[in-house]
């Protein structure tokens, strides 16, 4: 790939990551129950759940964590 490409993409990748928003302070439902098929509410909750939903695209989860 030659220099000019490797910069196009680059700058596309970072403009992506730029406009992405993403949901803050994640929790695990801490009501859910594994031992039946019971509705407890949803399976995470956090701040800013709302801001990434786009309507007819495939919408991603990306969790990170150190130990």
């Amino acid at each position: 790939m030659g220099k000019n490409k490797s910069a196009t993409l680059a700058a596309f990748l970072l403009a992506g990551t730029l406009l992405a928003t993403a949901a803050d302070n994640l929790k695990l439902n801490q009501h859910l129950d594994y031992d039946t098929d019971s509705q407890d509410g949803p399976l995470i909750t956090g701040d800013h759940m709302d801001k990434g939903l786009a309507a007819g695209k495939p919408n991603y989860i990306i969790m990170y964590g150190e130990g």
